[in-house]
């Protein structure tokens, strides 16, 4: 989408201009850190390690996760398994009832959902069969709906992006960042995760006016950055966040963006 007023989406300065400026700040980015490696993920791993990460580290994080892989082979069993147990093997990202409780509530929210969408192509079937509009090769490979139960979220492949993200953000401990990360990551949709990193670098490189809101800019990034570079931006801004621009003393003299940020020398330790 092309925006010639900055006022509509919150920039001081040109949009262009902006945008020459991010396109820049992408280029130097993957010169220094390289173009980000696309992995096939689960959309439910991804979904449960985005809880699981929630204030505590990458190390935990992996650490809880795959306390959880190894213990249960199926989310069907870590659904059946005591609160207590599950606790444990994730006690050590912290917060371990909490994201126990909301990790089982997300998955009995999209077993549901999954049953719906069952019931409904049932439905549909059945009415088939009635009309004879179902083929002999339709009828013998029935697809998703003879398909052992599994819980995933491949309903919502496809889907309309905004939507998709309305049903992850109603999953309990699910906020506009965890969804975003799910959906760009899983299922190639066109929305831009913004963290504490991105949200800091964003403001100090001057993409993003300094009393945005988290969601005023996700509005502003996804204007002004290319949808095929929204993985890249994301990934290599939290590496340069956590590697130089970092909320206390961050290494502007060490910085490769050096020359198109305006809070460089020192300026960008007040955020």
């Amino acid at each position: 989408m092309e925006v010639t007023n900055p006022d509509a989406i919150g920039l001081s300065e040109d949009p262009s201009e902006a945008k020459i400026r991010l396109d820049r700040c992408i280029e130097l980015l993957e010169g220094a850190y390289g173009p980000p490696k696309r992995r096939r993920s689960d959309p439910v791993d991804l979904l449960v390690q985005t809880i699981l990460s929630q204030n505590t580290t990458s190390a935990n994080t992996h650490r809880a996760f795959d306390s959880l892989k190894r213990a249960y082979p199926t989310y069907q069993a870590l659904l059946s398994a005591p609160d207590e147990e599950v606790a444990e093997l994730i006690r050590c990202g912290g917060l371990a009832n909490i994201k126990t409780r909301r990790i089982k509530e997300a998955l009995v929210m999209i077993r549901e959902r999954q049953r719906d969408r069952m019931g409904a192509i049932e439905g549909e079937e059945k009415q088939k069969d009635r009309t004879g509009a179902r083929g002999e090769e339709e009828r013998e490979g029935r697809g998703e709906v003879g398909r052992a139960e599994r819980i995933d979220l491949d309903f919502l492949r496809g889907a309309d992006p905004v939507e998709a993200r309305d049903f992850l953000v109603s999953l309990p401990g699910v906020g506009p960042k965890t969804a975003a990360v799910v959906l760009l990551f899983a299922f190639q949709m066109p929305l831009l995760p913004v963290d504490t990193h991105v949200n800091r670098l964003s403001r100090r490189l001057g993409f993003v006016p300094a009393g945005a809101s988290i969601e005023e800019a996700e509005r502003i990034l996804e204007t002004i950055t290319p949808r095929e570079k929204y993985c890249s931006f994301h990934v290599n801004l939290i590496r340069h966040g956590r590697a130089v621009c970092r909320a206390r003393s961050p290494s502007c003299g060490a910085c490769v963006l050096a020359e198109i940020c305006p809070s460089a020398d020192g300026a960008g330790q007040k955020d």
